[in-house]
């Protein structure tokens, strides 16, 4: 069987390549523009070690207080390929483990086939599935994948709040351990959604009551609903993104406009000449902006508390003469005495008292120094000169510093803050320097700091430069009502520069990626238009072996975003409509798209849970042949309560194939016993028999045993009807069953099987062979029902025994 392959990101990327590079040239940005999504997508942790490039077998399952597994029970699936099936009457527990296995894998229970978008069963569906008076149900189960033996183990646990899962991962050496809120589970729930590889076919086939639902389920078995939704989802985000973004710059634009307009005209109102209105135009990058703003005389300004006065031409060469005279009082007084304070005030205050006490000559001993000095009252008169000079220069020289902010840094500040953007940069910069280092040293405590100092001190003499008046004239110029507009002005502006900076990346993609959406959508049509035709040729088939014995075949598929047309017609190229289907193949239709797209996704089993509901011996077989089909590349488990399902599988059934036979007691005890194929079961009783009456010399029993070996007998060769007629129409199957049916007796049977073997020389050697060796048993077997003279002793039993498994062994051989 063809598979149709899920489509990755990684297959999406590829595509596009392929279309970029036949694209037009006007084309070419719109597609290098999805590219780059989907590379980014691919890029990103995606954290997909769960689903890339897996295949998942299912090994193992075990399940406790879970629906009707009240009880542990464990199901081991040694085989990867082949079937393996859960037999046994409603409420035995087959459903039960089917749906774990789903709930572990989707991490929730009272899900339903078509999503959260799906019908919901409002009253047979659950989201509690423990047993009865169970507070915690466990499943867990084990997948390893094929391809390279990692194994994952999945734990769910019930409970009335709902799921909680774990995972454990196993790649070489290696383990990573995965809770609920690990995002491995999103991408891992997204490989369940496209390609589910657990089916409840009844619960589906209810599901499935609208439109809609049957939209929704077609095309989930595109296999490319997963890739397509993530990048789709992506493509629409962008542009969406970008339509905004450029919408956010013309909103902003004309509340710009507006403000603006309405600073012009304040601004007019009271008398400011010479304002030009802007011409706004649609910058498409930063260097455009910035030429607009540049042109138009824009730059950020900060709005004044308080004016420069308009004597500032006066005020500041005057305070910087001033204190360059203090400077040099002070500098020159400072090289002549000491400073100290204390020093200065004791010598003063000793000159005072000298002077008013009427001192003597002091034995010509200076009191000051201590040395003789004859004429000490003069130097100690003049030293205290020089110190009391020295100290009113400190005093008005600290004066001045402390009146320097207000006197000639705050209005030299205040000048660079007004100086329009055209004004001479160097001088401009060289002013700079000078303030911040006034304002940096003014941080100080004191005010004989000689940093300080210095830095006052270089304000004064820039005032004393030629420079300084052009600068000052120029400050005082923008000053007042023009620089308040032109702040104005600026804070208008300032909105729509923040949100063009914001936004301008993304808005001017917005004309490409409005046009790389629209190849998108053409795109993705052509792809699912494609998948359609890919799908039409997988579910053809199944449905027309599924419905032959009716003719309906399915003519056409067309499965868009929006709707999906399934139309059937007959054999005579009529129209049948869904409705006028039987529950039978209405039901074979539903179970089409399984069949067609069953190899599909990341695992390599599928279970299905009843899959002949309604079906009749035809439907029966066919799907039996189809399943053991894709039974040869993957592991197929199924549950069913019908004995015909079971016998037709084993027909079919060429490789692995198992049968577990279901049980469950009054407290919930499951219990899976392996069965063999009835031939060999009604061998196996007769041995188990014959060992009974050996043990305990029972003279009665031989002919029961007989009695099943002609059964044993008679089943072997009903297998190989089955066969046979699992190659013919349904007509044709019909009529030979019939005949085969009429045959009552062993011996009659084989005749209608040599007439239907008859064109078959290999299949009907093998017939004549088992005949030949079992013909003369088999007759003593018959009339041992009725003559007990006919019923063979102990050891001709024995004998008898090993033909009958003998005969068996060559008839399980006869297959087309």
């Amino acid at each position: 069987m063809n598979e149709l392959s899920e489509l990755t990101l990684e297959d999406l990327g590829a595509s596009l390549r392929e279309e970029a590079g036949l694209a037009a040239k006007t084309d070419v940005a719109a597609w290098e523009t999805l590219i780059q999504m989907v590379d980014d997508l691919n890029s990103v942790d995606r954290v997909d070690v769960l689903t890339r490039n897996r295949k998942w077998c299912l090994h193992h399952v075990s399940v406790l207080g879970f629906r009707g597994a009240r009880h542990e029970v464990n199901l081991e699936i040694d085989n990867l390929q082949g079937l393996t099936v859960l037999f046994g009457e409603n409420g035995s527990g087959k459903s039960s483990l089917a749906e774990a296995v789903r709930v572990a894998l989707e991490g929730r229970t009272g899900a339903t086939h078509l999503g959260s978008n799906g019908t919901v069963h409002e009253i047979w569906g659950a989201t509690d599935q423990r047993s009865q008076g169970v507070k915690e149900a466990t499943v867990k189960i084990l997948l390893i994948d094929e391809p390279t033996t990692d194994s994952l183990t999945i734990c769910a646990k019930i409970t009335e709040t709902g799921v909680t899962r774990t995972g454990l991962l196993k790649i070489g050496e290696e383990q990573r351990e995965l809770v609920d809120e690990s995002p491995e589970w999103s991408l891992w729930s997204d490989a369940i959604r496209a390609s589910p590889p657990v089916l409840a076919y009844a619960e589906l086939a209810d599901e499935l009551q609208k439109k809609k639902d049957l939209q929704i389920w077609l095309t989930s078995c595109l296999a490319m609903d997963n890739a397509s939704r993530v990048f789709d989802s992506r493509v629409q985000s962008q542009v969406g993104a970008a339509i905004a973004a450029d919408k956010a710059i013309a909103n902003a634009k004309q509340a710009s406009m507006q403000a603006v307009e309405e600073a012009d005209l304040e601004a007019k109102r009271q008398g400011v000449e010479g304002i030009v209105t802007l011409e706004w135009t649609e910058p498409k990058s930063r260097e455009e902006l910035k030429n607009w703003l540049k042109t138009h005389q824009l730059s950020e300004r900060r709005k004044l508390d308080n004016h420069l006065d308009t004597d500032i031409l006066i005020t500041v060469p005057a305070f910087g003469a001033v204190f360059l005279e203090a400077w040099t009082k002070w500098s020159r007084a400072a090289t002549k005495a000491l400073l100290t304070a204390q020093v200065t005030a004791s010598i003063v205050d000793m000159n005072s008292r000298v002077v008013s006490s009427g001192q003597g000559d002091n034995g010509g001993v200076c009191p000051a120094c201590g040395t003789p000095q004859t004429d000490w009252r003069r130097h100690l008169r003049e030293e205290a000169t020089r110190l009391q000079e020295a100290q009113n220069s400190a005093t008005e020289l600290k004066k001045l510093v402390r009146r320097c902010r207000s006197e000639i840094v705050a209005p030299l500040s205040t000048c660079l803050l007004v100086l329009p953007p055209e004004f001479d940069a160097a001088a401009k910069a060289s002013l700079t320097v000078l303030v911040e280092e006034a304002e940096s040293a003014l941080k100080g405590t004191d005010d004989l700091d000689v940093s300080l100092l210095a830095t006052i001190h270089n304000l004064a003499k820039w005032s004393e430069r030629p420079e300084a008046r052009p600068l000052m004239e120029a400050a005082l110029a923008a000053s007042g009502l023009e620089h308040q507009w032109r702040c104005n002005r600026w804070d208008a502006v300032s909105p729509y520069l923040a949100v063009f900076e914001a936004n301008i990346d993304l808005a001017i993609k917005t004309a490409t990626l409005k046009k790389a959406r629209s190849k998108w959508n053409s795109y993705l049509a052509r792809i699912r238009g494609d998948r359609s035709s890919s799908f039409h040729a997988l579910l053809g088939p199944a449905v027309a072996s599924l419905l032959g014995d009716a003719g309906i075949t399915v003519s056409a598929i067309n499965i868009t975003k929006s709707e999906s047309r399934l139309d059937l017609q007959n054999s005579k190229g009529e129209s049948v409509e869904l409705a006028h289907l039987s529950a039978g193949q209405r039901n074979a239709l539903i179970l089409g798209p399984v069949i067609a797209t069953a190899e599909s996704g990341i695992f390599g089993f599928s279970i299905l849970d009843d899959p002949v509901h309604a079906f009749d011996d035809f439907r029966v077989d066919k799907l039996s042949s189809t399943l053991a089909q894709i039974g040869k590349s993957q592991s197929l488990v199924l549950t069913t309560h019908d004995a015909r399902f079971v016998e037709y599988l084993r027909v079919h059934a060429t490789l692995a194939f198992v049968v577990l036979t279901t049980s469950r007691d009054e407290e919930g005890r499951m219990t899976l016993t392996p069965t063999l194929d009835p031939p060999a079961e009604l061998v196996k009783f007769g041995l188990q028999l014959a060992g009974d009456l050996k043990n305990t010399q029972a003279p009665e029993g031989r002919a029961e045993i007989t009695a099943l070996l002609r059964m044993a007998l008679d089943e072997a060769l009903e297998h190989v009807a089955l066969r046979y007629f699992s190659r013919l129409s349904a007509n044709e199957a019909r009529s030979a069953r019939d005949t085969f049916d009429k045959a009552m007796l062993t011996r009659d049977r084989k005749k209608v099987l040599r007439s239907f073997l008859a064109n078959s020389p290999t299949q009907l050697a093998l017939l004549t062979a088992a005949w030949q060796q079992v013909s003369q048993p088999a007759k003593r077997w018959s009339d041992a029902v009725h003559d007990p003279s006919a019923v063979p002793d102990k050891t001709q039993l024995d004998a008898d025994i090993e033909t009958a498994q003998a005969t068996i062994d060559v008839l399980r051989k006869i297959h087309w």
